[in-house]
């Protein structure tokens, strides 16, 4: 399934987000809004987000060149013609999600994909009655994208296996990260795992246990630097010898007593689990490498505090 022409529909912060990553991959985009004052200033937002990330753009005439692949439509219509891949932006609300993909199946060419980007319906909740829902699926991303290349791809059980396989190229080719979420369930992953820590932040913070400063504090100036850099699970691998199945061997049980405190009826830390991110981690690291990423890790520590303290 070629992708050469896209639409994004709905000009808000995510859809003129996602109109600068097509662009920035040389592909041309329709953005249509059904505000006219969004319309109208379009070309101008886009220009300022275009600005703020020279750094992934390029000079003026680069960001030229990717605006210059932008228009914005005066209908929808005129948007999804001729687009081989469409993504809605609009807000995050079912019914609106109902209506417009309604639409969409209607005005868009039979051979287009139709993505979302929402952060909390699956297809299935939208999208099940419609002629051509084997072409529908979620690409919901971090944001923005055109600066956190992270993005959810999740098909419905009635998504054609090409259409999946086709928006992960696409997302790769526009220099995104895909990840596949397996099967549908509300809100996805990202957002759970944001979610997870928010709702522990506010149990604390509600506790009286610690001040929403110092909660901030842990993140910025804790293992959120870290976390720039390695992934948690592949974090964790770095804090034994062993890595990752010594250190649940030995201090899964902490993981366990919270997962009751928090509701959880059985462990979270499994055999099963275990063996699962042992693979995963000796896959991406030899257990002899590991002091030489732990290493690694530390110098790209020290650049980030050096980065932050130098724009602080």
């Amino acid at each position: 399934m070629l992708i050469e022409r896209t639409a994004i529909v709905g000009g808000g912060i995510i859809g003129r987000s996602w109109a600068i990553v097509f662009a920035r991959a040389g592909l041309p985009v329709v953005i249509y809004d059904q505000l006219p004052e969004t319309r109208a200033s379009m070309r101008e937002r886009l220009a300022e987000a275009l600005a703020q990330s020279a750094a992934l753009v390029g000079d003026a005439a680069a960001q030229t060149a990717v605006l210059d692949r932008i228009s914005v439509a005066d209908n929808l219509a005129q948007a999804v013609a001729d687009a081989d891949f469409v993504h809605e932006c609009i807000d995050e609300k079912l019914d609106s999600k109902v209506a417009i993909f309604r639409e969409l199946d209607r005005l868009a060419k039979p051979s287009s994909i139709l993505a979302t980007t929402t952060s909390s319906f699956p297809v299935s909740t939208f999208a099940a009655e419609l002629p051509s829902r084997n072409r529908c699926i979620v690409v919901h991303p971090a944001t923005p994208p055109h600066l956190l290349p992270v993005t959810e791809i999740c098909p419905a059980p009635f998504t054609d296996q090409a259409v999946t396989d086709a928006a992960f190229v696409f997302m790769e080719r526009c220099g995104q990260v895909p990840v596949l979420i397996r099967f549908e369930q509300s809100s996805f992953v990202l957002n759970r795992l944001q979610a997870a820590l928010v709702v522990e932040m506010l149990r604390c913070l509600n506790s009286g246990i610690i001040s929403p400063g110092d909660i901030d504090k842990i993140i910025s100036q804790g293992f959120g630097l870290r976390w720039a850099f390695l992934g948690p699970f592949e974090g964790v691998d770095l804090n034994a010898a062993g890595g990752i199945r010594e250190y649940l061997e030995r201090f899964g049980f902490i993981f366990d007593d919270m997962a009751r405190q928090n509701g959880h009826l059985g462990a979270v830390v499994t055999p099963e689990a275990i063996a699962m991110l042992d693979a995963y981690a000796r896959a991406q690291l030899p257990l002899d490498s590991i002091g030489d990423r732990t290493a690694w890790r530390d110098r790209a520590i020290t650049s980030l505090r050096a980065l932050k303290n130098a724009n602080a």
